[in-house]
């Protein structure tokens, strides 16, 4: 028994002949039973059309069964699609889709049911789509090797989907409210294209009659994929302008079908390759303007929006005179809003407390997103790129000491002038995170009027600019002579930095919340934070998203041998010493086994200088889907960091059910336990951490480190424990700020 198809049709005769023509032509189609579904005339001068469209699927044969619904009126094509869906799934457990201007492969029906059968108990498949961009609009990697690929947004064009599926799908948008007041949820959503979320909104409004988008929203909400063939087995003809809602767009159209091309391997439906998934979400951009366009355009701006210019040109004056101030209940303070270990982990406690803040913002120099809860600018704007130049000039001190370290070390000497500043906002609460790199003054804090939580991930807050302190103890008291600027005077900057700090401090109500034990210790020690409040949260993740994923699935996806061990490590900066890439790279020598070296992060690390390593190099992975199929490839994580608080990666790779092997060194002790869920090696031994890598990989139950690994990530790093950790912290903090108003 194969899948039957429902055809939907209106009053296009010629594109409904050739329709029926392919379809005919399939090699199943005599197999299939055929049902078509007539929609009625919306206006009288439309019946000829429509009656010639009813002559012509009468005449129709070649196929197991024809069965002919004719409407009497006309309900339009979303609601004769959902009607006449849900009528067939009421007797199959499954259905193909066509509407009357796709021409079909002769193998479009044999690809529909194989997916149809392999995808029938995958939790991940929400639909079966049979439609491709054209290679120009969406070019596929030449590494990619599989047949098809997973989207977020379903197919229209020539679909399919199983009844429990579509049971699934509210077509009365009761969610509606709750998702337009879900900032985080629009994102998601919006993965399939940047039109989703707009989409979704006509709809609700009336402006459109679209089953399409409230399908997709089926996919979002339920966390499941559409499934796409690599090459198109569907020809829309339709886009002439003769159908409702297609025009002519060059970037869809297709000159030709490959008649001979059957898909044949199968994608995973839980993974969606990132650069399929970004070269997807372009073909649904707007396409680039030409060059005409844009200068006619232009000249017509300047010769007739003269005054409209000039009208906002004041506005905008009286804005820098009078600058509007923002109400709001959180705001979360970081430098970037999601580049480096902290910005990862400052963005993340804002997507887990604006769940529980309707008005929660993040404020940051540089952001990625287009989200009217994130204030900076754009990384690809003109602005964005000057706000990186001017951050270097918070530098310019650090040119007076010649005989400095390479350690980063941030003055906050001179504000970028393009920031948007912390006055611009009333809140309640300020969340302050990673503030160097010139996002703030110490002074602009003496401005604020409300309580400070202050998450540090490094050592910056109480020192006099160094951002880990090593062996020094000059944070204990007021710095100078600071052996990371090669300084041997009492009065220097690291000093006089220290000295601005205890005068603003002094007067603030701040509380400290440090993400590892080993820095709650410093922070106490400190002359700056001595009698300040200090709480430990760990920093959370996704561990949704960072999940393990089968073991041999993501070796194999990868192209790693299955017979070696795979040893991982990552960082930012892969030269940077402190995170310790020499180090791995002599304990791998002293391993003595055959193994692969798996490597992420920006820069160049040292050849392990070992016949029995390979190395691969996987570059910069920014998207956390990527991230969790490198980490459940490997057999360890090994973080060698000579000095780090709480380390992101050891807190993904646990999540990922990957052992981690490390240095007990700072934090890492509050992460890595002992022979269960890893190996925390003398510092800074090498040959320990190659007795740790050997143990870890030769263990002979693998599966309990593992399940060990994951099962930390869970109780102590996961999003939703450490935002209810900082909304308890927040709520504590407002009331006793309450309390004291009250008493006075």
């Amino acid at each position: 028994m194969y899948t039957p198809v429902a055809l939907f049709t209106y009053k296009r005769p010629e594109h409904t002949e050739a329709t029926l023509r392919a379809l005919g032509q399939n090699t199943l189609a005599s197999a299939t039973d055929l049902v078509i579904y007539c929609d009625g005339p919306k206006r009288e001068e439309d019946r000829p059309s429509v009656e010639a469209v009813r002559r012509l699927v009468h005449q129709v044969s070649g196929f197991a069964s024809v069965r002919i619904i004719e409407r009497e009126c006309n309900i339009g094509l979303a609601n004769s699609i959902t009607s006449g869906v849900t009528d067939i799934l009421q007797t199959h457990e499954s259905i193909i889709v066509i509407e009357d201007d796709l021409v079909t492969s002769p193998h479009f029906l044999e690809y529909m049911n194989a997916a149809l059968i392999h995808y029938k108990n995958d939790p991940k498949a929400f639909s079966i789509g049979a439609y491709n961009f054209p290679i120009k609009t969406m070019p596929i990697p030449s590494d990619y090797s599989w047949d098809t690929y997973a989207s977020f947004r379903c197919c229209s064009w020539g679909w399919a989907t199983w009844t429990d599926r579509w049971k699934r799908v509210d077509w009365g948008m009761g969610y509606y409210s709750a998702f337009m007041r879900d900032q985080a949820a629009q994102e998601a959503f919006n993965r399939g294209g940047p039109d989703m979320t707009g989409l979704l909104k006509l709809q609700h409004e009336g402006r459109i009659d679209s089953w399409a988008i409230r399908f997709c929203y089926a996919h979002h909400t339920n966390r499941m994929h559409c499934i796409y063939p690599i090459k198109t087995l569907v020809q829309n003809i339709g886009l002439d302008n003769s159908g409702s809602h297609c025009g002519v767009d060059p970037r869809r159209e297709h000159e030709r079908l490959d008649e001979k091309w059957v898909p044949r391997s199968f994608c995973r439906a839980d993974y969606i390759d990132p650069r399929l998934a970004r070269n997807f979400y372009k073909a649904f951009s707007p396409p680039e303007p030409s060059f005409p366009k844009v200068a006619v355009d232009k000249a017509r701006s300047t010769v007739g929006g003269f005054y409209h210019k000039t009208r906002r040109l004041a506005a905008r004056i009286r804005s820098w005179i009078n600058p509007p101030v923002r109400d709001v209940d959180i705001l979360m303070v970081n430098t970037l809003q999601k580049n480096g270990g902290a910005a990862r982990a400052a963005f993340r406690t804002f997507c887990g407390i604006r769940e529980r803040y309707t008005v929660a913002h993040y404020l940051t120099l540089s952001k990625e997103d287009v989200d009217s809860s994130i204030t900076g600018h754009l990384q690809a704007s003109i602005k964005g790129m000057l706000v990186q130049w001017f951050s270097r000039l918070d530098r310019v001190p650090l040119q007076f000491y010649p005989k400095r370290q390479s350690a980063t070390f941030s003055p906050a000497f001179w504000p970028n002038p393009l920031r948007t500043p912390l006055n611009r906002f009333r809140a309640k609460l300020v969340h302050l995170h990673w503030v160097g790199g010139s996002m703030l003054r110490v002074e602009e804090l003496a401005q604020l009027r409300c309580p400070i939580v202050w998450t540090l991930h490094d050592t910056w807050a109480f020192t006099g600019g160094c951002h880990y302190v090593r062996d020094c103890e000059g944070y204990k008291r007021q710095c100078g002579c600071c052996p990371q600027l090669g300084s041997q005077k009492d009065d220097d900057y690291s000093h006089r930095l220290m000295c601005r700090k205890a005068k603003i401090f002094e007067a603030l109500d701040i509380t400290v919340v440090t993400p590892s034990r080993w820095l709650a210790e410093l922070a106490k020690q400190s002359s700056l934070f001595a009698g300040k409040r200090i709480e430990v949260i760990p920093n959370g993740l996704d561990t949704d998203v960072f999940k393990p994923i089968d073991h041999q699935s993501a070796r194999q996806y990868l192209n790693l041998p299955q017979n070696r061990a795979v040893v991982l490590f990552g960082a930012q900066w892969l030269s940077d010493p402190r995170k310790g890439g020499d180090l791995l790279c002599e304990a791998l020598k002293q391993l003595g086994q055959p193994c692969v070296l798996l490597v992420f992060g920006e820069g160049m690390l040292p050849q392990p200088g070992a016949s029995h390593i390979s190395v691969r190099r996987l570059g910069s992975l920014a998207d956390d889907i990527s991230l969790a199929m490198v980490y459940s490839a490997a057999d360890v994580f090994v973080c060698p960091s000579r000095e780090d608080n709480l380390p992101n990666t050891v807190a993904e790779a646990l999540a990922c059910g990957t052992p981690c092997a490390a240095f007990a060194v700072n934090g890492l002790p509050d992460m890595i336990e002992h022979q269960r869920n890893g190996w925390l090696a003398r510092p800074f031994d090498a040959a320990d951490l190659a007795d740790g890598i050997r143990w870890l990989t030769g263990h002979p139950q693998r599966d309990q480190l593992r399940r060990a690994a994951r099962e930390k990530a869970v109780l102590e790093y996961s999003l939703i424990k450490m935002a209810n950790r900082y909304t308890a912290l927040y709520e504590d903090v407002l009331k006793s700020v309450k309390d004291r108003n009250v008493v006075i």
